[in-house]
């Protein structure tokens, strides 16, 4: 589970911004949405991240998938060659830009796990720091740490300055056994070997845990091809569950059928309405093929105690259903973590979730974008402790009192209707 993320000058994150995932000691309410890791350390299930329209929301996700992204880059090229796909993406066009401002400086991400079910567990803390810019020799500097737990001294694993855009864990992990025959090829070194396998075992656990436990859902979800995929593998899965399921969301809808495309081994989905009519796919609403699609990846995310992060979780969604997944990630058979971004305050619905676990996106006197613990600002605000249940993130939002940076002003807003309202105005546009 992510216990810390800092980022910096990643596409509009301009300085450095920071998340605790770790929930707050005094917070003994909605046991459900935090796990325990050991006695007096609590991680957060759940964690929002409200900001206007180009607040920075999705450079925060952004940033977290750039090092799944950076680790595993040339298994994923290696794939892809061998897919014989025509186009792969350079790693320079993968990763984040920098901030229009700092672009011939680094962009850092460091990202801080606890990682259980592994050969080594423990806390990793990994340091991302990368430069696109063509005139910098130095393109990345790679740090891994470890510690047993949280009282441990940090153990560095590896610090390594690369003029390549690569990964040396990645690499590493990827081609062992290149490394192994290299290492035994002109001469055996007991003391090179055992080297490598200890520095190996780490990689394994953080490269695997970042690889294989995390999913990002943004734009993709809206593609149709992709929802069908996804609807299909749970209907083979379980088709009593997704019959349930949609029930709830959509109550003209009976049941779902896979059926064989004559002539080929292609299956397409049909559902049957009450009336029993045969319907196609595509008759579903966008709303209900996208919400599928993100319950079966939080089943599955929830299955292997995943990370799973989405961007503008209420896009095409009634915010009942935003609830119905925010509430489904608190199950207590799973140690998973939601990390969502919202423009819409009433999307941190405080039945389900702390303030602790709320963020806001706001601009400082510098006009430097910063990330606020929603809690923490109750805090200063009122210097003191003691934190009242009427001051909910929504009521701050309407009174303009935080993401006042982003926020439109409502005057210049019907300055412009009130203009539109010259018929010489509108005359100009046309198709």
């Amino acid at each position: 589970m992510f216990i810390y993320l800092d980022i910096d000058n990643i596409c509009g994150i301009d300085n450095k911004i920071s998340i605790n995932f770790l929930a707050e000691p005094r917070k003994k309410t909605k046991k459900e949405t935090v796990v325990e890791i050991k006695s007096g350390k609590n991680i957060n299930k759940l964690t929002g991240i409200l900001g206007c329209n180009a607040s920075g929301k999705s450079s925060i996700l952004k940033a977290i998938c750039a090092i799944d992204y950076f680790l595993s880059y040339n298994a994923r090229t290696e794939k892809e060659a061998q897919d014989n796909k025509r186009y792969i993406r350079k790693i320079e066009d993968i990763l984040p830009k920098p901030n229009i401002n700092r672009g011939n400086e680094y962009s850092t991400i460091e990202l801080s796990s606890f990682i259980e079910n592994c050969e080594i567990p423990g806390v990793y803390t990994y340091k991302l720091q990368y430069s696109l810019d063509i005139e910098k020799e130095i393109k990345v500097i790679e740090k891994l740490y470890y510690k047993k737990d949280f009282n441990s001294k940090d153990k560095e694993i590896i610090h390594i300055e690369k003029k390549k855009l690569e990964s040396e864990i990645g690499i590493k992990y990827n081609y062992k056994e290149s490394f192994i025959e290299e290492i035994k090829k002109d001469y055996y070194d007991e003391k090179i070997f055992i080297n490598f396998m200890d520095k190996y075992s780490y990689y394994k656990c953080f490269y695997e845990y970042i690889t294989k436990k995390l999913m990002y859902l943004e734009d993709d979800v809206n593609d149709t091809s992709l929802q069908h995929y996804m609807i299909r593998e749970w209907i083979e899965q379980d088709k009593e569950t997704i019959d349930d399921v949609v029930k709830l969301i959509d109550k003209t809808i009976e049941r779902f059928e896979l059926e064989k495309v004559e002539g080929t081994n292609r299956k397409i989905i049909s559902y049957y309405n009450l009336q029993g009519e045969k319907l196609d796919f595509l008759d579903m609403s966008n709303g209900t093929r996208k919400f599928l699609t993100y319950i079966f990846l939080l089943l599955v995310t929830l299955n292997s105690n995943g990370i799973i992060l989405i961007d503008e979780i209420e896009n095409s969604l009634h915010m009942d259903l935003v609830k119905f997944i925010l509430k489904l990630i608190t199950l207590k058979i799973s140690n998973s973590q939601l990390i969502f971004t919202t423009n819409n305050q009433y999307t941190l619905d405080e039945d389900i979730m702390r303030i602790d676990q709320m963020y806001y996106l706001d601009k400082n006197e510098k006009d430097n974008i910063i990330l606020k613990r929603f809690s923490e600002s109750l805090r200063e605000e009122k210097e003191t402790r003691t934190i009242r249940s009427d001051e909910t993130i929504r009521l701050k939002f309407k009174e303009k009192t935080i993401c006042r940076g982003f926020q439109p002003s409502f005057e210049k807003i019907n300055n412009f209707v009130e203009s539109m309202e010259d018929k010489k105005s509108l005359n100009k546009y046309k198709l």
